[in-house]
């Protein structure tokens, strides 16, 4: 169970990560340029959407879903295959994990000036609780259900029982959402600053996307 955790967190990470290579202005920004390129970020690889007044060189117009739910299918079909998932699970999976990325809360602060032209922008972050309770709820009800359906269960394939395990974790971390629970806000600082290898171009770098990605979640319960 914790390596499926993991893995949900491996995928989020790699995202934002993604989604943070996306190109923003062509000129010198200004600091309101910045926060407005961090929070579009942040709100595509969230809600799918965002504020089409930010200019993200790597996104067709009309297509922004397209984007986010792209790259979802990237990690889930890595996860899957990782993990044997089969494509009901797997297809659970990816709507948990669209769903927890929509009720990400994050606000996105001061843009502070740098040395290379570009800026320190601040989010504050109030980490998503989504694993909590759920491993002694997990071993309460295979209990149950070991006790309920032991000839059942005993009779199914490694794979099909790892399936079984983890169509109730994605049931149990959906609960979770029902009445979702935050962290404590924590504050993360990213740069915005020049894109390597490209011309005026002003953007985040992997390295600061997964400052974001790590954010978004909390560990407790992990």
């Amino acid at each position: 169970m914790k390596r499926a955790f993991k893995h949900f967190f491996a995928a989020a990470m790699i995202l934002i990560m993604a989604l943070s290579l996306l190109t923003g202005c062509k000129s010198e920004p200004k600091p309101e340029e910045a926060q407005a390129y961090v929070q579009a970020v942040l709100d595509l690889m969230c809600t799918g959407d965002y504020d089409h007044s930010v200019r993200l060189a790597d996104v067709e117009e009309g297509k922004e879903s397209e984007v986010r739910d792209g790259l979802i299918d990237s990690m889930m079909a890595q996860i899957s295959s990782e993990s044997n998932l089969n494509e009901e699970v797997s297809a659970a999976f990816k709507d948990f994990m669209i769903n927890a990325l929509s009720k990400a809360k994050y606000t996105v602060g001061e843009a502070v000036a740098s040395e290379d032209g570009g800026y320190d922008v601040t989010v504050s972050i109030e980490p998503l609780q989504i694993f909590a309770g759920v491993s002694e709820d997990i071993n309460e009800i295979l209990e149950e259900r070991i006790n309920a359906e032991a000839n059942d269960i005993l009779a199914m394939t490694e794979e099909e029982q790892s399936n079984y395990v983890m169509g109730i974790l994605i049931e149990l971390l959906n609960k979770n959402l029902e009445d979702p629970k935050y962290d404590k806000a924590e504050e993360v600082t990213v740069h915005y600053g020049p894109v390597e290898g490209e011309n005026d171009a002003y953007g985040c770098s992997e390295e600061e996307g997964e400052k974001l990605g790590a954010k978004l979640f909390s560990n407790e319960g992990l």
